[in-house]
C-alpha cells in the first residue's frame, strides 16, 4: 500500500503531530486509526441490515419501524431482547 500526501493547514498539522506524539505513533498511524473509528453512511447501513438479520435470526421478533424509532440498533437489541424476557418472566417459561 502506498503513502498519499495530505494537505492541512499548519495548526492542524501541529495538533496531529502532538496527538500522535502523545499517543506514540506517527501523524499517518494516527489518520489511519481515527479513520478507522469513523463509518461512511454506507458501512453504517451495513451494520444495521446486519444487525437485523441477526436479530431475526436469533428469534427476536423485530418490526423495522421499532429499531428506527430507537437512537442504536445495540440499544435496540438490548430493548428488545429486556422485553422479550419479561413476557417470557411473566408466563413461567424460560428466556
Amino acid at each position: 500500500m502506498g503513502d498519499s500526501t495530505i494537505k492541512v493547514p499548519d495548526t492542524t498539522r501541529d495538533h496531529l503531530a502532538a496527538l500522535a506524539k502523545e499517543r506514540g505513533m506517527t501523524i499517518g498511524g494516527l489518520v489511519t486509526a481515527l479513520a478507522n473509528q469513523e463509518h461512511t453512511a454506507e458501512q453504517l447501513a451495513e451494520r444495521v441490515r446486519e444487525s437485523r438479520r441477526l436479530m431475526r435470526e436469533h428469534g427476536i421478533a423485530v418490526e423495522d419501524g421499532d429499531l428506527d424509532a430507537m437512537p442504536s440498533v445495540l440499544e435496540n437489541a438490548y430493548a428488545v431482547a429486556a422485553e422479550k424476557s419479561v413476557q417470557n418472566l411473566k408466563r413461567g417459561t424460560a428466556a
